[in-house]
């Protein structure tokens, strides 16, 4: 091949691109790119590179002759721009979104990475094959980076190869594989950073017998947002898929003049009766529901829903029971929108099998004790409207969680047939947008403990090793320990002295205070609580002007965030209540109750227990605890995944949106200290 790239610059808008044409000297082909970099504002000089930084393509980081923020982004770029997507940093891969198909999981590159010696080249696939020649049995790769980077497409890449290379004599890798569009559906939203977005984390195990085979995987679920389902939405984002998958399905079922999808499967569920009797119920509801208007396209919908319920099927559900499935995401995205009147909530009882007398006196009747007699009380129209909304966060966290039990039973491995592990991480991403609420405060503090993750088994693995050969004579390996101490999550946590800001929102809602941005004279209270009690850490951040009644800073390791306040302390006092699963239990059909049997998170409550005694923030922590207890039973490899640019445009790299994920990943500091040390180990 033979490359002939000729750059253009404008000197005003410091802006560059390249055309590169790649032509075939033996068969005189040749394809032309055009490939975008934008350097304006990255603080990296010179605007158009010079001849050594268009040279510099390092398949790992780590070789770079002269260091630097400048020649890093240089060095990515020149791959970048080659459609070469992966590059090593030492161990930890990097990988940068093309957002585009540029081949990197094409059949003859899968096979490159099959059998004998592993090539060096940086990839996936490499990853893997040297994770699984690692001594040890319990392995993990810790796919992380901001919303949009293509974690998502990277694990399912991975189990993929698992799967195609690993091939089962049973039917367990086809399941595998099929229920990843299922829990995409059920899981996933549009964002404003990502079109599939993962708004829940999981760690899938996949099982290897001796004979390298795939055995089975386990499945584990982590803090899913369930306050999505409810409540208004940001512009440019929506509720799960599933919603909009349902709303096409319903109305080509129930419609009697648009003809379905001329195939088997269509041709099947239209003639059954769960399914008939759904459609007529719901239908017109969700058709008229303002919370799903803006939705893909009902071709897509459909082609989608019928991979779903195919999917749901190879798991071993019957198609009732996907039915009975639907049913509740039904009631639930009619619970959602109380904008839709009376007949909404008249319907979700009729679909959860439900008395409504029995429904309506749940959410307008409260029971109080008085004078050891028990007295009940009307609920106002807020208290109503906030316990409908909590009604149906509960219904969807409680179908979630028995959906992934089912699935992770049928991809469930036999007993001791399992030789070696190797476990995947997917967790959303960093997220910072002009207006932050409570679900990116959630999301960002999960990133800020993965962050404490990756520096101590980068860099206080790097110091712990110099120690203890003896190699720390001025004590210049010590400080990377410190890395490791992320002040933020002191600040969140309450770690020293004072209470953070966890403890603050949790002893607000648990006293049932109702936070809100208008129209309550608690407007502001907590923004303004914690610009008091926070403002001596050097983590925290308070607002300027009049914005300090409504919003609070936190230095993340990513970088600055200021959240809106109002609804912290509702949306947080809206997490699993005991008293929702006690009625539904009581009240619901066979299938609600089903769901409710085992779910781990269920209990009713007990005599003297507070209703708020377990706050979304309790829950989050502890499911959170619970992954980091998990990853660190396991040797773990690090995948960070790059966002090239903001707008997801292939062959676009935006050196400012690069450096600043580069500097708040570890990157660039993981780089300097693995150069500072001893290039040459001997083990």
């Amino acid at each position: 091949w033979l490359k002939v790239s000729v750059w253009f610059a404008h000197l005003v808008f410091q802006w560059a691109f390249k055309m590169t044409s790649f032509l075939d000297t033996a068969k005189g082909h040749s394809q032309t790119v055009r490939a975008v970099r934008r350097q304006n504002s990255s603080g990296c000089e010179p605007a158009v590179p010079s001849s050594s930084n268009i040279a510099s393509d390092p398949a790992d980081l780590l070789c770079l002759e002269d260091f630097s923020d400048a020649e890093l982004l240089s060095g990515l770029w020149a791959r970048y721009e080659r459609q070469q997507i992966y590059t090593w940093l030492g161990d930890v891969l990097v990988s940068v979104n093309p957002y585009s198909n540029v081949g990197a999981f094409d059949e003859e590159v899968a096979a490159r990475y099959t059998g004998g010696d592993s090539p060096q080249a940086p990839h996936l696939y490499a990853v893997v094959r040297q994770t699984l020649a690692a001594a040890g049995k319990r392995h993990a790769l810790l796919i992380t980076g901001e919303s949009g980077a293509g974690k998502t497409e990277a694990t399912r890449a991975v189990l993929s190869f698992l799967a195609k290379r690993h091939p089962s004599t049973t039917d367990v890798q086809d399941r595998l594989l099929r229920s990843t569009p299922v829990l995409e559906a059920f899981g996933n939203a549009h964002t404003r950073q990502n079109a599939n977005s993962s708004r829940f984390g999981k760690f899938i195990e996949v099982h290897l017998a001796k004979t390298a085979e795939v055995v089975g995987a386990t499945l584990r679920p982590y803090m899913l947002e369930a306050s999505r389902v409810s409540g208004d939405l940001p512009r440019g984002e929506r509720t799960y898929h599933i919603f909009y998958l349902l709303k096409a399905a319903l109305n080509t079922i129930g419609n009697k003049v648009k003809a379905a999808p001329e195939t088997p499967f269509w041709d099947h569920i239209v003639l059954q009766k769960s399914w008939i009797e759904l459609a007529h119920l719901a239908r017109e509801l969700m058709q008229a529901s303002g919370r799903l208007r803006d939705g893909p396209s009902e071709a897509a919908c459909l082609e989608w829903f019928e991979v779903l319920v195919q999917g749901l099927q190879a798991t071993g559900m019957k198609l009732p029971d996907v039915a009975e499935c639907c049913r509740v995401v039904a009631a639930v995205a009619l619970l959602s929108d109380p904008e839709l009147g009376d007949d909404s909530l008249t319907t979700a009882a009729k679909l959860l099998r439900v008395e409504v007398s029995s429904l309506q006196s749940f959410l307008w009747r409260t029971m109080m004790s008085v004078g050891g007699e028990r007295v009940f009380r009307e609920r106002n129209k807020a208290e109503a409207s906030t316990l409908r909304a909590s009604l149906a966060q509960e219904l969807y966290a409680t179908l979630f969680s028995w959906l992934t039990r089912f699935i992770a039973k049928g991809i469930a491995p036999p007993e001791a047939e399992s030789e070696r592990m190797l476990g995947l991480l997917d967790l959303y991403g960093f997220e910072v947008f002009p207006s932050n609420g409570f679900e990116q405060f959630l999301i960002n503090y999960c990133n800020e403990r993965l962050q404490q993750f990756f520096n101590r088994q980068v860099f206080a693995r790097e110091a712990e090793e110099y120690a203890a050969e003896g190699l720390d004579w001025y004590g210049h390996w010590s400080h990377c320990a410190a890395a490791c101490q992320l002040p933020a999550l002191a600040l969140l946590e309450g770690r020293g002295n004072g209470p953070g800001i966890f403890h603050v929102i949790n002893d607000r809602s648990k006293c049932n205070f109702e936070e809100t941005q208008t129209g309550s004279n608690n407007t502001g209270v907590l923004a303004e609580t914690l610009g008091v009690t926070c403002a001596s850490h050097v983590a925290f951040c308070r607002a300027s002007g009049r914005d300090s009644s409504r919003l609070f800073g936190v230095k993340h390791f990513a970088g600055q965030v200021f959240y809106e306040a109002a609804d912290f302390v509702r949306k947080n006092a809206s997490a699993h209540r005991p008293d929702i699963c006690a009625f539904l239990r009581e009240h619901g059909g066979d299938f609600v109750r089903e769901m409710l049997s085992d779910d781990a998170r269920d209990a009713a409550p007990r005599r003297g227990r507070k209703l708020f005694g377990r706050t979304l923030i309790d829950i989050f922590q502890q499911e959170l605890n619970e992954l980091c207890s998990t990853l660190e039973a396991r040797d773990c490899r690090h995948i960070r995944c790059l966002r090239p640019n903001d707008e997801q445009k292939p062959l676009v790299f935006d050196d400012a949106s690069m450096l600043r994920q580069c500097r708040y990943s570890g990157l660039l500091e993981a780089t300097r200290i693995r150069r500072q040390g001893f290039a040459h180990r001997r083990s």
